[in-house]
């Protein structure tokens, strides 16, 4: 039997762990981020990355067919709109969690989620990214 309820890390126990408000720089937004996410981890706020001009686009996902496709339709995407972004593939289901996000493929920009659940078309993608 465990007496210590640190030694127990799995899963579950993340998924039901207690977890902090944590407020964006700004204070815009708030977001529920697990205790176990360092801060440099967690999902960045609209605001730091506006501030660099550049977008930061996430696909979350676990690295099934789905999340491949949406990932590589955001690259076309972004490369059809000429945009400064960069394209990130988060395949870490503790950092998805962090996001709130049940269904995958997700798509995140800019520290806000935009889709879930859904394979998106370029078009689709673009409309999302203006």
């Amino acid at each position: 039997m465990l007496d210590n309820k640190e030694e127990k890390k799995g899963f579950w126990s993340t998924l039901f762990a207690p977890k902090k408000n944590s407020s964006c720089c700004c204070g815009s937004q708030t977001e529920v981020v697990p205790e176990e996410v360092e801060k440099a981890d967690a999902p960045s706020c609209c605001c730091c990355s506006a501030a660099s001009g550049a977008k930061v686009i996430k696909v979350l996902g676990t690295g099934c067919s789905g999340c491949k496709a949406l990932y590589a339709t955001v690259q076309e995407a972004v490369a059809q709109l000429g945009i400064d972004a960069t394209v990130e593939k988060e395949e870490d289901l503790q950092q998805i969690m962090a996001y709130n996000v049940m269904s995958l493929p997700a798509l995140v920009v800019d520290g806000r989620v935009v889709s879930k659940g859904q394979k998106l078309t370029v078009e689709q993608v673009k409309e999302l990214l203006r």
